[in-house]
């Protein structure tokens, strides 16, 4: 590969991603670090997502937009995605959420000051339909503290910057997981002895909206309990994270209304933010 590669590469799948599109990929152009190329994979939009795309990328050579004829799921977008990137290192993007101005400089400027983290994420605002936030995400910032809250997913995905060649090494995102792909990849990371930090700093404003707890049903919960179980075995977590990790199937249980008020009321026990 030619020297001239650029340094990162924003990695996104869209589905179906109007009516948060436009935003997500222009709080991208506007970082301030811009040595970076934009690989947009759309996973068979219906709703006129592509032709947005297609536009953006008539003003800004730095996209790069590959269009699957099918849905195959975010697993596999991003399994292709991370082996297509022509960067050393791969920043994930949701096309539903909104970067920080400086995101991309403070993570490539934290990767060359330390070489041995592999996977680097960040704080996160929670905010609403209309861009208000709601909340925040502040998570433990060192590897000794991360890998300890492993069960919890203590690096929000939007967020996270990691290293191509760690990440395909030990197999990269499962293809075949549609939904909690990086919960399940954070995992093997740890088992593969991969460095995890998060920078003390909001790098991403997360979309939580009120349609959150009908995408994610008693059969999401039930995958994440999955994933979470066959994770806490591996790395040998306490008992109390296998009931932690059964929460959103409990959760999943309750009528929406409920749904909210419990994971409110939750929130405040949430290991990560204490």
């Amino acid at each position: 590969m030619s020297d001239d590669r650029p340094s990162i590469t924003v990695l996104m799948g869209v589905h179906n991603g109007l009516p948060y599109l436009n935003q997500a990929v222009k709080s991208v152009l506007d970082q301030t670090f811009s040595d970076f190329e934009f690989l947009i994979i759309d996973d068979a939009s219906t709703d006129g997502s592509l032709e947005v795309l297609r536009k953006w990328r008539r003003q800004d050579s730095r996209i790069r937009i590959i269009t699957n004829e099918k849905n195959r799921g975010l697993g596999y977008v991003l399994s292709e995605g991370a082996k297509e990137a022509n960067a050393p290192l791969i920043a994930r993007m949701d096309a539903d959420d909104v970067a920080v101005k400086d995101r991309l400089e403070a993570q490539k400027e934290y990767m060359l000051r330390h070489p041995s983290v592999d996977v680097l994420g960040g704080w996160a605002e929670e905010c609403n339909e209309g861009g208000n936030v709601i909340g925040h995400r502040i998570y433990p910032v060192n590897h000794k503290e991360i890998v300890k809250l492993i069960w919890t997913n203590p690096i929000v995905h939007s967020s996270a910057v990691f290293r191509k060649k760690p990440i395909l090494r030990i197999g990269g995102y499962n293809k075949k997981l549609r939904k909690r792909q990086d919960y399940e990849l954070w995992f093997r990371c740890h088992n593969a002895g991969l460095r995890f930090a998060n920078l003390p700093k909001t790098l991403i404003r997360y979309r939580y909206t009120d349609d959150h707890f009908r995408r994610n049903d008693w059969k999401v919960a039930l995958r994440h309990v999955l994933v979470g179980w066959r994770g806490c075995y591996q790395v040998g977590a306490p008992a109390h994270a296998y009931l932690g990790v059964a929460f959103p199937l409990l959760r999943a249980m309750f009528p929406e209304r409920l749904q909210k008020l419990l994971n409110n009321y939750m929130s405040s026990f949430d290991p990560r933010n204490s």
